[in-house]
């Protein structure tokens, strides 16, 4: 999972495994979350290691050996921040150029509970996702009120 520091990340992944967003946690730098996602066409489900990844920018060098390793990209972004979504296209221009084959990317705008500060229009990142073959989806990981945090993992499976 890769996106710029505070975009909500972390939360969206403990949103997943928990049914529930906490309200503090630490800082990510690197963690590992070992996940059974269901919904995958033709399957009963499988296993997944999700890698959540520091947004900092003193952890970018590591971002490279990341992608390397990665069977698809969850990319975010926060709804009410134009750098968080210049940053998403910086980390797609490293995805193109580390990548072998054309793995799944799903495209999150985040923090849609907070829409009425909203700087990036659906139209917008959407048309983006479809430009690099990449589907779009938007959520709150805080309030998951349209029921997406669970969409963008099996999406991306």
């Amino acid at each position: 999972m890769l996106g710029k520091s505070l975009v909500g990340k972390t939360s969206l992944i403990l949103t997943y495994v928990n049914n529930e967003c906490p309200k503090n946690h630490d800082p990510t730098v690197e963690d590992i979350y070992n996940i059974h996602i269901e919904g995958i066409k033709n399957s009963e489900g499988k296993e997944f290691k999700i890698l959540d990844t520091a947004g900092d920018e003193n952890c970018q060098n590591m971002l490279d050996q990341w992608i390397n390793v990665a069977s698809g990209f969850i990319l975010v972004f926060s709804i009410n921040d134009i750098e968080s979504f210049e940053d998403l296209k910086n980390k797609i221009k490293r995805i193109e150029k580390n990548e072998v084959n054309n793995l799944p990317k799903v495209i999150v705008g985040n923090k849609l509970d907070l829409n009425e500060e909203r700087k990036i229009t659906y139209q917008h990142a959407e048309e983006y996702a479809k430009t690099i073959g990449a589907s779009y989806c938007e959520t709150s990981a805080f309030t998951d009120s349209n029921g997406n945090v669970k969409k963008i993992f099996e999406e991306c499976a």
